[in-house]
């Protein structure tokens, strides 16, 4: 029987755990151990079977990024009765090369009938996630899968069982939660905490991120990567890919351990909550871009750097970069911890990310005026505790400055929403605007093809110039009202994006409605362009010129009441409302969300 296939129990799997645990701490310090030496220990025959097994992908692991691959015939002298074990991990080297398919929601549905796969969150190289909901406890889940040429992998099973259930122990509320994981059929999966919000990746693109922000989001990373570290798990891939805000505005960190599981250290690749990424190297330290083999938890440090860097800055540390002081309006202190993570020596670095926490902490919980602001608490609030207990002051500091940053954090997304939600308001006008400079094209198309044709005939030459004048009329005002709109950026002060409304409205209800009252009269030139001469007939024209007359001149009137200055605060009110109604349901359904983020003093 294949060694991937054998059964033990679960006291059997965390004594070979240990062990193994043991002999990889070993490579990392520098100071292998020979497989032989834990063999020493005295287990049933099953158990002796599968830590050899995974003794020996270790040792094949970390002798390939040591640049000493070994051969199968070594491992066949040095352990001549378990040949059948060996060459299980020697007989799939090669891999298949076909690029990776996601399957279909159906195909999926086959081997999870426990779950409703509900959409195909995200797909690249090395996997695709899903949306699932879990019908037994009624609850949303992240299916992650991974590609079937893994099946065929014995090292990659190995690997795969043992770090898994390291991975489901990581219990934080910082870090996604792995409800489950295993195989079905020819596929690995892993069953997740469903994350229903926007990476950070998201965020900075969208330049939403202001510097206090990131001084929100760093302790609570921290905070993740100090808990999975004491457990002996490192990342091996922070990015914003992999850091999701939830809509109540706590951080997680996804895919811990998950290019350890895939056995590619130098070359990371991450499967992330709602969209997979594959792996960059701007976010590696040095020593993961030379393939040394002592890589370990200080390569998050200064991955959490880089990171850090890019949020205060909305730039990558990458050559000769300035300090974030001189880029951006922050403490100049903040560069002494940004730059400790970024040292190229691990020992230079920060040693845990703990201290990172502390050092934030302490920084955005005092105040010195030669220096640029940041988060403080007055000084009239502690020092006259501070006289007292100065240790107790620090941790109610520290207590307070948490709490400003989760509000920071919530606020943070609560902007991020509602501004989502002035985008989508406008979305109807922006898309009705496109739609009138097709009605546009169309009309000075019609309007040319009649006078061009007919430039002997005075009535039809008149008409068919009306009609292609409106058309271009249509395509000007709609243009303009397309381009006022593309300006309202929702990164900036809720100020400008008030104001960047209120130009859209300002220009539409000026020019925007105007357009459409001569079709009062329009309808006459239109219907002589296209063959329809009959309504020149004086028993139509005249009846037509007055009720379009009449229907004119009451639009004027209306537009002249929209525009007119108030004469009294009571009649501000009912013209701001008038005009609110004539603008339209888009409009007012922007303006209220503006509103919600001012009510809320979100900036």
């Amino acid at each position: 029987m294949s060694i991937r296939h054998k059964k033990l129990p679960i006291e059997a799997l965390e004594r070979i755990d240990d062990l193994c645990a043991d002999f990889e701490r070993n490579w990392q310090q520098d100071q292998p151990i020979s497989i032989e030496s834990v063999l020493q220990v005295d287990l049933p025959e099953p158990e002796h079977d599968v830590l050899l097994a995974e003794l020996i992908a270790l040792d094949i692991d970390y002798r390939q990024r040591r640049g000493d691959p070994p051969n199968q015939q070594e491992y066949l002298e040095r352990f001549p009765d378990h040949g059948l074990v060996i060459e299980d991990l020697f007989s799939d080297q090669d891999k298949p090369t076909a690029p990776f398919q996601a399957p279909s929601i159906a195909t999926l549905s086959e081997h999870f009938p426990q779950l409703e796969i509900i959409e195909l969150l995200g797909a690249g190289g090395m996997g695709a996630v899903y949306k699932a909901r879990q019908t037994g406890l009624d609850r949303l889940v992240a299916l992650k899968i991974l590609p079937q040429e893994f099946a065929h992998d014995v090292k990659f099973a190995l690997r795969f069982t043992r770090e898994a259930r390291t991975l489901a122990k990581l219990n934080h509320p910082n870090i996604v939660s792995v409800y489950e994981c295993g195989k079905a059929g020819e596929t690995y999966y892993f069953l997740m905490e469903f994350v229903d919000g926007p990476t950070l990746r998201q965020i900075v693109g969208q330049q939403q991120l202001s510097p206090q922000h990131a001084l929100t989001i760093v302790p609570h990373l921290c905070d993740a990567l100090q808990f999975a570290h004491n457990e002996g798990i490192i990342h091996r891939d922070i990015k914003p890919e992999n850091i999701l805000m939830t809509r109540e505005g706590s951080i997680k960190i996804a895919d811990f351990g998950l290019s350890r599981i895939l056995g590619n250290d130098s070359q990371p690749t991450a499967l992330t909550a709602t969209h997979q990424v594959m792996g960059t190297p701007r976010y590696m330290a040095p020593e993961q871009m030379t393939g040394a083999g002592s890589v370990d938890h200080r390569a998050d440090i200064y991955s959490l750097g880089v990171v850090f860097y890019e949020m205060l800055t909305g730039e990558l540390p990458i050559g000769r970069f300035e300090v974030p002081s001189q880029k951006v309006h922050v403490d100049v202190r903040l560069d002494d911890i940004v730059l400790r993570t970024l040292e190229a020596e691990p020992q230079r670095r920060y040693q845990h990310a703990s201290q990172i926490k502390s050092d934030v902490l302490s920084l955005t919980s005092t105040a010195d005026p030669n220096l640029a602001p940041t988060e403080a608490l007055a000084p009239s609030q502690t020092l006259g505790a501070s006289m007292a207990n100065p240790s107790a002051v620090a941790a109610e500091s520290h207590v307070s400055v948490m709490q400003q940053q989760e509000l920071a954090g919530r606020l943070l997304l609560t902007r991020r929403e509602l501004m989502q939600r002035v985008k989508q308001a406008l979305r109807p006008l922006f898309y009705g605007q496109l739609l009138q400079i097709l009605i546009g094209i169309a009309t000075i198309a019609l309007g040319a093809q009649c006078w061009a044709s007919n430039t002997q005939i005075p009535h039809r030459l008149t008409c068919g110039l009306i009609v292609h004048v409106y058309g271009v009329l249509l395509i000007i005002i709609a243009a303009n009202v397309l381009v006022r709109i593309k300006r309202i950026d929702d990164s900036k002060p809720i100020e400008d994006v008030r104001h960047r409304v209120d130009d859209v409205k300002n220009f539409y209800l000026r020019f925007g409605s105007i357009i459409g009252f001569p079709w009062w009269l329009m309808w006459i030139p239109f219907a002589v362009t296209m063959g329809f001469d009959v309504v020149l007939h004086p028993n139509s024209l005249y009846p037509g010129l007055i009720v379009g007359a009449i229907g004119l001149l009451c639009c004027f009137w209306l537009y002249r009441k929209v525009h007119q200055a108030p004469s009294s605060n009571v009649n501000q009110d009912k013209a701001r409302s008038f005009r609110d109604a004539f603008a339209g349901k888009s409009l007012a359904k922007a303006y209220l969300a503006i509103s919600e983020i001012e009510q809320a003093k979100i900036l």
